[in-house]
């Protein structure tokens, strides 16, 4: 059996990718403690002062950064393994990766203009109705509420083979 050339970098990389990574995550319960104060103010149910606020803000804006720069490294390190171990031509492997867009990775299109704020409601509102996920990486909450709040507009479906048209 012949095994596909690997250079020092590939090695290194699939090394890096197949490591543990040791993570300061937070999960889901801790990101909606961390922020309950801020969630407050913007139900209009309570009040926060300017460091719960910062910190809050910080913290979710980190994690929404954190899905979309993930989702592009991952996929770049699934294209860059699959052209190593399939012997495929990289650059077009990496010509059709970089016309994939983040939206198309990440499985949700928010709009450009969508703030903090909005971020901190949406995922506050899904937290409150699957308190379930309480434990879940608070990433893992994130991922699933912005896709539902901002699913990405798909292509028609068929909806079956067409009848091929008759003479005219």
């Amino acid at each position: 059996m012949r095994f596909p050339h690997f250079t020092f970098a590939s090695v290194v990389t699939l090394l890096l990718v197949s490591q543990p990574v040791q993570s300061a995550s937070i999960t889901a319960a801790e990101w909606y403690s961390d922020c309950a104060a801020y969630i407050g103010v913007l139900t209009g149910t309570g009040d926060g002062d300017d460091l719960e606020i910062t910190y809050c803000m910080g913290q979710t804006l980190g994690i929404v950064s954190g899905l979309e720069t993930g989702s592009r490294i991952g996929a770049l390190s699934m294209a860059s393994l699959l052209a190593l171990l399939l012997n495929l031509d990289r650059d077009a492997v990496f010509q059709i990766f970089n016309e994939v867009s983040p939206e198309e990775l990440l499985g949700f299109c928010k709009p450009a203009e969508t703030t903090g704020s909005q971020l901190i409601s949406i995922v506050a509102d899904y937290f409150r109705r699957h308190p379930d996920k309480a434990g879940l990486p608070a990433t893992a909450v994130f991922f699933e509420a912005l896709q539902e709040a901002y699913p990405c507009a798909s292509e028609p479906q068929s909806t079956g083979p067409q009848e091929p048209a008759g003479p005219e």
